[in-house]
């Protein structure tokens, strides 16, 4: 039974490390004024998975942003998790809805770790790890979500997807997608403390009209900035950022040696 237990923690580990996209998904992109729409947080792998319960005591920020309102929808949640939430939309325009949690530990062997830094593009924190003579070590790390989507109601698209939330990590589309049309490019800047990231894997994530993924990888500039030409369907940019864990976030959660971002932004599009 033990060895069973070790195997099958192995395995998930393992899983984590290949894989572990987190993204707001709501169940319509596009609605007429008055709609309602189920927001749910999801987990998984190529921008497919399920609901994460998450515990509602874990939520730093889920705000609904309008171009004139940003309200707190924590407070409607009433069965203590996070991973649905229904809302009423009764003004035209892009809403812009926001979710960052509290950081998490894990702890990895050495040679998961390594797969999920090589798959995430961390080459710097290979690099340090090397360099500290800690590349055969287990990891330990804190690892915090800050993800966001757009919802476009009636047919006026505005200046709300251009809202910063003050999330730590966050990608910033440069244009409405919502007033694009299929093909035309889309840049987007990915900033961390509100200073841009030179040499971070972005990913562009596709499920199109009949459901089939595609997948794009590039580096952001010195500028933070990448761009990808608009798909119609469902998508996703996501990318992820590793710092050493501070001092404080030690203190505040358990020690660990590194501390995790991860960001997503998805939109639709016919």
């Amino acid at each position: 039974m033990k060895k069973f237990l070790l195997i099958t923690t192995f395995c998930v580990l393992a899983g984590l490390a290949l894989a572990h996209e987190f993204w707001l998904e709501p169940s319509q992109y596009v609605v007429r004024t008055g709609e309602r729409v189920n927001i749910q947080v999801m987990v998984g792998e190529g921008f497919a998975g399920e609901r994460s319960e998450g515990v509602k005591n874990r939520i730093i920020q889920y705000r609904h942003h309008t171009a004139t309102s940003s309200t707190d929808l924590a407070p409607t949640l009433t069965n203590g998790t996070y991973g649905n939430v229904v809302v009423q939309l009764n003004t035209p325009g892009t809403h812009l809805f926001s979710f960052a949690n509290t950081p998490k530990f894990l702890a990895m062997k050495a040679d998961s770790f390594l797969l999920y830094l090589e798959e995430d593009g961390l080459s710097n924190v290979i690099a340090a790890r090397k360099q500290r003579n800690e590349a055969s070590k287990p990891s330990r790390e804190l690892y915090q979500r800050c993800v966001k989507t757009l919802v476009q109601v009636g047919n006026k698209p505005d200046d709300t997807f251009a809202k910063p939330t003050g999330m730590p990590l966050e990608i910033m589309a440069d244009k409405n997608p919502y007033a694009q049309r299929v093909g035309q490019p889309i840049g987007y800047q990915i900033l961390f403390g509100d200073k841009p990231i030179s040499g971070a894997l972005v990913r562009y994530w596709n499920r199109n009209l009949t459901n089939e993924l595609s997948e794009e990888k590039q580096r952001s500039d010195a500028k933070g900035r990448v761009q990808f030409l608009l798909k119609p369907g469902k998508n996703m940019v996501s990318v992820v950022h590793m710092v050493p864990a501070s001092d404080t976030a030690q203190a505040r959660y358990q020690p660990a040696d590194w501390h995790s971002y991860w960001s997503s932004l998805t939109f639709g599009n016919k």
